[in-house]
């Protein structure tokens, strides 16, 4: 995440791998789950997972390509 320090306008570039490496992380978990757990309840709350993890890195990817676009027009 933006810490908010003088680390320049590119400070949200973190955030953005951070997205995605929750993102890495919340898949190999699934992996972990045995196929007998994969049960009604599991996929409910997968596909949730995945909507938000994939909306955080969307609105990450947002944010970066943003902040590089008002550079270009300086």
């Amino acid at each position: 995440m933006t810490s908010g320090d003088d680390m320049g306008e590119r400070d949200d570039i973190p955030e953005l791998a951070a997205a995605i490496d929750e993102l890495r992380s919340l898949l190999r978990a699934f992996d972990d789950v045995r196929p007998s757990d994969r049960d009604e309840c599991f996929y409910l709350h997968a596909y949730n997972e995945l909507d938000l993890a994939g909306r955080t890195v969307i609105d990450a990817f947002d944010r970066e390509r943003d902040t590089d676009e008002g550079l270009w027009r300086k």
